[in-house]
């Protein structure tokens, strides 16, 4: 019943977003548990999840910022370099993302997936935006990236085994657009991370239809990383975390996307070092 109650106000949540949304002009997408948990699970109940996540195109995120700070909605925390906003709606957490997964993981925009999104009128009452399958395999795959390779909440490895299952037929394109947005060394990486971590099938067999590895070496210090992260003593989490932080921004098969990735971790941790916000 708790469940059940706790959905229903996800969706009206959720509804009042797409609202505000509407009235600024703003286009968004609903993501991850509250929609993959209709599309891939037999029962919605088979997949909790505690937040609603949504993205939102960079041009509309300052109006959807601004149009929740009008509505008074309790802003926790926001960073408009980051396209970051995290409020709550009647206890609900909303988080809005207007970059795809970190800034600077690959070169995947929400403007393009967005662009790429179709209309759904069956999974809501109401209509919302579906994105591709494939960009929502790779948004999962960049919060495992983004998390330096050790994190997952215990219905992510499902939820890629799933969503990785469902897209087979279409293996081909979905390595295509890795190479383009220059992600398959994180593709490979999260893949490895599931055939040694989960044991999955699925992406063993998908580790063998993806090209050979160009990056060894990086691919190996993650795998290392991975492997000491959870054998360390408490005290050194700080400085594992801080690593594992460095190969994901490390992970893109763009030097340039590399650079600023460093460049702006450098940048905002002078910023708190110095006891100001990064913004």
């Amino acid at each position: 019943m708790r469940r059940l109650v706790f959905d229903t106000m996800v969706v009206r949540a959720l509804a009042q977003v797409l609202e505000l949304a509407r009235e600024v002009g703003a286009v968004i997408a609903p993501v991850k548990g509250v929609v993959l948990s209709r599309w891939l699970y037999e029962q919605t109940f088979d997949r909790p999840y505690r937040d609603l996540d949504l993205l939102v195109s960079r041009a509309g995120f300052l109006r959807i910022t601004d149009g929740v700070e009008k509505r008074g909605w309790e802003i926790h925390h926001q960073s408009r370099e980051m396209g970051e906003l995290e409020f709550t709606i009647e206890r609900i957490v909303v988080e809005i993302h207007a970059e795809f997964g970190r800034r600077d993981l690959s070169r995947i925009t929400t403007d393009d997936v967005l662009g790429r999104a179709q209309p759904d009128r069956s999974t809501f009452s109401f209509e919302v935006l579906r994105i591709d399958e494939i960009d929502h395999f790779f948004l999962l795959v960049a919060n495992v990236i983004k998390k330096a390779f050790t994190y997952a909440n215990r219905h992510q490895p499902e939820d890629l085994e799933r969503l990785l299952t469902r897209l087979e037929p279409r293996w081909n394109d979905l390595i295509v657009r890795a190479v383009s947005a220059r992600f398959m060394t994180a593709l490979r990486s999260a893949a490895t991370w599931m055939v040694e971590e989960y044991d999955s099938e699925i992406f063993a067999r998908f580790i063998q239809a993806l090209p050979l590895p160009r990056r060894r070496s990086l691919s190996a210090a993650v795998r290392l990383h991975r492997r000491l992260a959870d054998r360390q003593p408490k005290r050194l989490a700080s400085a594992s975390g801080l690593l594992g932080l460095v190969l994901a921004i490390l992970t893109p098969d763009d030097p340039a996307l590399r650079f600023k990735g460093l460049s702006r971790l450098l940048r905002r941790g002078a910023y708190r070092r110095f006891g100001r916000n990064p913004g």
